[in-house]
């Protein structure tokens, strides 16, 4: 009996040690940092310009940072989030507003530095008036969904999204007065000209359309800002 009960204290007193042992190794290791640059990404499909800088937005309670990509002239037509979400301008100039329909007198400005907080469920949407790089921060599970579905116009048809990350399925036809400008449609708006490659439509609020400069330049800009030649 003494013997086993020896055995016994040897046992515990080795776990003891093994976990001290962790505990001050744990405490030895320095905590992970590091830097994430600016990035520029250009050309890239509208629902890819999200870039992780830290984390994951889908993993429920955990946080996490994000930076959005978006041309100049796009407009972020009204969008919840179930999460609230924490907005600072990186580069370039942003607006925001509140409210379930896209106005633009609603939009508050944002320069380099400026903060902005919409909180989880409220209905908001924002414009790039410049090329522009926000960085997004929360807790997770963060996803953009749309108040009304959009239909998006590319090279191989039209999709239907409800969400700003959701590759979107593909329909025969957007609904009448959507998409009255073809691809590769030459178009004049004040900041510049050039062919049009690509559009989206929230019916009965707006269609903005995607153009490509001969230099190679994307913006955006509404169906009522375009003329043709």
């Amino acid at each position: 009996m003494a013997k086993r009960i020896s055995i016994l204290l040897s046992v515990i007193t080795l776990i003891a040690v093994a976990v001290g042992a962790q505990r001050a190794l744990a405490d030895e290791q320095p905590v992970e940092h590091r830097v994430v640059r600016l990035k520029i990404l250009t050309k890239l499909p509208s629902d890819k310009r999200v870039e992780k800088v830290a984390g994951d937005p889908a993993i429920v309670g955990a946080p996490f940072v994000i930076r959005i990509h978006a041309e100049a002239g796009h407009v972020l037509m009204p969008h919840t989030q179930q999460v609230d979400e924490n907005i600072v301008v990186v580069q370039g100039s942003w607006a925001i507003g509140m409210g379930a329909h896209f106005k633009r007198e609603a939009l508050e400005p944002m320069d380099v530095g400026a903060y902005a907080f919409a909180p989880k469920d409220m209905a908001h949407f924002a414009f790039s008036m410049t090329a522009t790089i926000i960085q997004v921060h929360g807790i997770g599970p963060f996803a953009t969904h749309w108040l009304v579905p959009m239909y998006e116009l590319f090279d191989k048809g039209v999709l239907l999204k409800i969400a700003a990350r959701d590759p979107g399925g593909p329909v025969s036809e957007a609904p009448e007065g959507c998409f009255l400008l073809k691809l590769g449609t030459h178009v004049r708006v004040s900041i510049g000209e050039g062919v049009v490659v690509g559009a989206q439509c929230t019916p009965g609020q707006l269609t903005q359309s995607r153009v490509e400069k001969a230099d190679g330049e994307l913006f955006w800009a509404q169906r009522e800002e375009l003329t043709t030649p």
